[in-house]
C-alpha cells in the first residue's frame, strides 16, 4: 500500500508525517466473514514519516468487505490535510468455488435421502441415510510472549516490547533504541515484519523507515495463533541491530448467533434437496392402474 502526499501544484512533500487508521468492514447483512470480532473494529493505527512524498507498507487484509482508511497528513510547515479512503477487498475465488461445490454436494445428499425416505419398502436405508446425513452436518467446523534478541552493534541496544491483546483489540508494538553512552541516539532505518506462523504468511511489513530513538504502532492480531515479530535496525552499512519476539495469542469463540445464518442456509439447501428427492421418487413411481396390471400378470 502506498499513500502519496503532494502539494496543490503536484510537487511531493519531502518531509513531515502521516497518522493512519484502518478500520475493518462492518458486519454483513446475512453471512458472517468467520471473524465476527474483527468486523467493524480498528485494525491499524500508526504514525509514519513521509519519504520522497509518500509512505509505503505491506498488509494482508484479514476479511472481505469494504475497509475504511483515514489519513491525517502534517507537513513541515505544520499544515494539515485529511483524507478518507474506502478499499473494497473481494473474497478469494477458491472459497466461492468451494462453497459452490459444497452446497451442490449437500443438495445431492438431500436428493438421495429424499428418494430413500419416500421408498416404503426400504425403511432401513432411510434411517441409515438420515443418521449419516446428521453426522455430516454435526461434523461442521464450529499466552504470553517469549523473546530473543541478537545485537551486532557494540554501541547501542534495542528493546522490542509487545503488549498483546485478544482479537478485536489493538495490541501495541514498541521498538526502542538505547545507547550505552550518553548522548543523542542516531536516526536508524528500521524494518519491521510480522509473520503469521500458523498460516506461514507475512501479514505486515515496514521497510527502512527513519526512526529516532523509538517507534510504536497499534496492530490488531486478527486470530488466535502464534506470530513472529522481527525488527532490524540499520545504523550504517556495517552496523545493525536485530530484535525478534514470538507471541502466542488465544482465540476467542465466536457467539452462537454468528453461525445461525450459515446453519439456516445449509438447512434450506438440505430441505430443498429432500423435497426434490421425494418429488422425483413420486414422479417415477408407477400409478395405481399400472400396479394392478402388474399384479394381474
Amino acid at each position: 500500500m502506498i499513500v502519496s502526499v503532494t502539494r496543490r501544484d503536484g510537487t511531493p512533500i519531502e518531509d513531515g508525517w502521516i497518522q493512519l487508521r484502518l478500520d475493518a468492514p462492518r458486519p454483513g447483512r446475512f453471512f458472517s466473514t468467520d471473524f465476527p470480532f474483527v468486523e467493524g473494529s480498528q485494525l491499524l493505527d500508526m504514525r509514519l514519516p513521509i519519504r520522497q512524498g509518500r509512505v509505503q507498507w505491506q498488509y494482508v487484509f484479514p476479511i472481505r468487505g469494504q475497509y475504511r482508511m483515514v489519513v491525517e497528513t502534517v507537513a513541515p510547515d505544520r499544515k494539515t490535510a485529511d483524507a478518507t479512503f474506502y478499499l473494497a477487498v473481494k473474497e478469494s475465488e477458491k472459497k466461492w468455488l468451494f462453497l459452490g461445490f459444497f452446497t451442490l454436494g449437500i443438495f445431492s445428499l438431500g436428493v438421495v435421502a429424499g428418494r430413500l425416505f419416500s421408498a416404503p419398502q426400504l425403511p432401513s436405508r432411510g434411517n441409515v441415510s438420515f443418521w449419516v446425513f446428521l453426522l455430516i452436518f454435526c461434523a461442521f467446523p464450529w499466552v504470553k510472549a517469549s523473546a530473543a534478541q541478537e545485537a551486532k552493534s557494540k554501541t547501542y541496544q534495542a528493546r522490542l516490547a509487545i503488549d498483546a491483546h485478544d482479537v478485536g483489540k489493538l495490541s501495541q508494538i514498541r521498538w526502542t533504541l538505547v545507547g550505552l553512552k550518553e548522548g543523542k541516539s542516531p536516526v536508524v532505518n528500521l524494518s519491521l515484519k510480522i509473520f503469521h506462523l500458523g498460516k506461514g504468511q507475512m501479514v505486515f511489513v515496514l521497510e527502512k523507515i527513519p526512526v529516532a530513538e523509538e517507534f510504536s504502532l497499534n496492530f490488531q492480531f486478527t486470530d488466535g495463533d502464534k506470530y513472529h515479530i522481527d525488527a532490524m535496525a540499520e545504523l550504517d552499512a556495517q552496523e545493525w541491530i536485530h530484535s525478534e519476539k514470538t507471541i502466542s495469542l488465544s482465540g476467542i469463540e465466536p457467539p452462537p448467533s454468528a453461525a445461525i445464518p450459515t446453519i439456516v442456509f445449509f438447512l434450506a439447501v438440505i430441505a430443498l434437496g429432500l423435497s426434490m428427492g421425494r418429488w422425483s421418487r413420486h414422479a417415477t413411481a408407477p400409478t395405481g392402474s399400472a400396479r394392478l396390471k402388474k399384479d394381474a400378470v
